[in-house]
């Protein structure tokens, strides 16, 4: 029998193939979205930028709240929103678009997922710490701690994830579905949690808001971003649950995905 430094060496050699498989599909995955030039590398992060900054914009001229200022409410949200959006309507176009990396035994489906999910929240982060330095240099606006706000983004990654792994499954078996998914994607806006806080709403629709995972997470980066100004409302319990669950059914799936496609 194969003793336990033996196994621990063959898992850690395992873990550094996979680690390096991962590493090259980051590189395929930018080359192929934008390019080899300096430009789409900029739009990585500039995208999410943009895209925030408009909508806290929309919001500036029509809202003014006392405790909250409506751009870096709305702004920031959005970027939030953004890893969720990339994150789930991306997942369809991932097995079809790499089907023959797939062929190489150390390729895996869930790898194709992980590289492309590391680069939606590594340019999502670094677009939130943009902003909060923005905030900060033209309305001397502090977070209040900056390590809910990154807890919320990675949360909010996982989360999407483990709705990619499923969506991704279900799209591959059923043609078709990946419209449903993109429109779904927008339809649960309004109920994200990211143009409310749950303390807004009347009771009985608090209890409601509370069952969207995404609300948790919103409510958790506005407690990092605002602080004592609000009472926050979140179980980052219920959000790991969800987390584990959809993982566990998501890559259960895509084992049967990869059976099904004559992958082993």
């Amino acid at each position: 029998m194969m003793g336990f430094r033996e196994e621990v060496a063959l898992t850690l050699r395992g873990a550094r193939m996979q680690r390096r498989v991962i590493g090259a599909l980051i590189i395929r995955e930018l080359h192929s979205r934008f390019g080899r030039h300096y430009f789409g590398y900029i739009w990585l992060f500039f995208e999410p930028l943009l895209l925030g900054s408009a909508i806290g914009f929309v919001h500036l001229l029509q809202d003014h709240s006392a405790r909250f200022g409506p751009f870096e409410f709305y702004a920031v949200g959005y970027i939030l929103y953004f890893i969720f959006r990339g994150v789930v309507n991306r997942a369809s176009a991932a097995i079809p678009s790499n089907m023959n990396l797939l062929y190489h035994r150390t390729v895996t489906l869930p790898d194709l997922f992980f590289a492309r999910h590391l680069i939606e929240a590594v340019s999502c982060i670094g677009v939130m710490l943009v902003l909060m330095f923005a905030l900060f240099v033209v309305n001397g606006e502090i977070v209040e701690d900056p390590t809910k706000i990154i807890l919320a983004l990675v949360g909010m990654t996982l989360l999407s994830q483990g709705l990619a792994l499923v969506a991704a499954a279900a799209t591959e078996a059923m043609e078709g579905l990946e419209r449903g998914v993109h429109a779904l994607t927008y339809l649960i806006l309004p109920a994200c949690g990211m143009f409310f806080l749950v303390e807004w709403l009347p009771d009985w629709l608090q209890e409601l808001a509370l069952w969207v995972p995404t609300v948790h997470l919103f409510e958790l980066m506005r407690d990092g971003q605002f602080g004592s100004r609000f009472m926050a409302h979140y179980d980052l319990g219920y959000v790991a649950a969800w987390i584990l669950l959809t993982h566990l059914l998501g890559l259960a799936a895509l084992r049967i995905t990869r059976r099904r496609l004559g992958l082993e």
